[in-house]
């Protein structure tokens, strides 16, 4: 018997950096590897190569494609051919959204999408309804299923008109983390400046998005609140617009700037080493597809606060194994802060019960048997 093969479009158009960023194309390429198959997954590049990935078993390669940028969608030429294309089994598109998603389903009869948004991602909001008028009734029926990354993803298809959906979440790649891996000077740096502190952590892009001006304000309220704690600080990595981050900046008082601590980045690798110091996680975007960081924290027993987005919907019970605040109020925020770092057992047992869930119920392979039972 041959050995079934999968075909990953990672339509947008844009490089991605295998180093920088937890990708979810690889964590689940290397489960399906597991389970028998050969997996290929498409990048967005300037230029066509192929790299191989290192497996324990079957193959798993990285096709570096040239594309053309239409607005947020790619089209790859060089894939659309049925010769090319007929070696595949099963063929996986990210978001129903990108044009390649109506493309290949009209030259292959097995495609599936991969969706996460829960909100318009086109830059032009008339876009939206004309895409939706000319092609979601093409895609219902096209496509054999699309897997949702959150149920809030699911909801927002459905009020789209398909009817083909399932929820089946994102895993995260628990193999990666037990690799050994030695620390980086850059990484050991951060680590010394962590060592005899409370560490309160963000990890994201330093923007209004990810509402890092409102991550500040609460840790302020709660440091002034609480003027006798000079032990716990923030910690901010993340790569950033300048002018956004000098306003972020401008928001602290002069006697807490030694207090927040900014890290341009760190190769994702290097983030376990922070994980296992930090205290407390904080992620009040205002939206989020699903929030990588969030399952890297709660993997390494960090307790969490987030914003009720679609990620922290799915992995998240509050009180159990995180907090979900349904506010943007900081000293709300604040007070949450104060008791997740004064209240131990509280966030030693928050902190236990986050790690059991991503172990059980958000690795990639729990997330490659439920897209199996859904193949045709």
């Amino acid at each position: 018997m041959s050995t079934r093969k999968i075909l990953y479009v990672r339509s947008g158009p844009y490089k991605v950096n295998l180093n920088g960023y937890n990708l979810q194309e690889i964590g689940l390429g290397k489960a399906f590897c597991k389970k028998g198959y050969d997996f290929d997954i498409l990048y967005y590049s300037d230029e066509n190569k192929i790299e191989l990935i290192d497996t324990p078993q079957n193959n798993l390669r990285i096709l570096w494609c040239k594309g053309i940028r239409l607005l947020r969608s790619g089209v790859y030429p060089k894939i659309l051919k049925k010769e090319f294309l007929k070696k595949y089994d099963y063929i996986i598109v990210s978001e129903y959204s990108q044009i390649m998603a109506v493309l290949l389903s009209g030259l292959h009869s097995n495609v599936y999408v991969y969706n996460g948004p829960y909100y318009n991602l086109f830059k032009l909001k008339l876009i939206e309804p004309i895409y939706d008028k000319l092609f979601v009734s093409v895609l219902n029926k096209r496509l054999k299923k699309i897997f949702c990354k959150t149920k809030m993803a699911e909801n927002f298809l459905e009020k789209k008109g398909f009817s083909n959906t399932i929820p089946v979440g994102v895993g995260l790649d628990l193999e990666k983390y037990k690799k050994k891996e030695k620390i980086d000077v850059s990484t050991k740096t951060v680590l010394n400046k962590m060592q005899g502190h409370k560490n309160v952590l963000f990890v994201g892009s330093i923007s209004k998005r990810k509402n890092v001006e409102f991550i500040i304000e609460a840790f302020i309220d709660y440091k002034i609140k609480n003027r006798q704690d000079r032990k716990t600080q923030l910690i901010l990595i993340g790569k950033d617009s300048n002018r956004y981050k000098q306003y972020c900046k401008n928001l602290i008082p002069q006697e807490l700037q030694e207090s927040v601590l900014w890290v341009e980045s760190l190769r994702n690798s290097q983030l376990k080493f922070v994980y296992q110091k930090t205290d407390l996680f904080l992620l009040p975007s205002k939206q989020e597809i699903f929030g990588m960081v969030l399952l890297e924290a709660m993997y390494f027993s960090v307790p969490v606060i987030a914003s009720h987005t679609a990620g922290a919907d799915m992995l998240i019970k509050t009180l159990t194994n995180g907090i979900i605040m349904d506010n943007y109020d900081y000293t709300l925020w604040s007070e949450q802060i104060k008791q997740l770092l004064n209240n131990t057992n509280l966030a030693k047992s928050m902190g236990e019960n986050a790690h059991k869930t991503v172990s059980n119920e958000f690795n990639w392979n729990r997330i490659a048997n439920k897209m199996e039972e859904s193949f045709q």
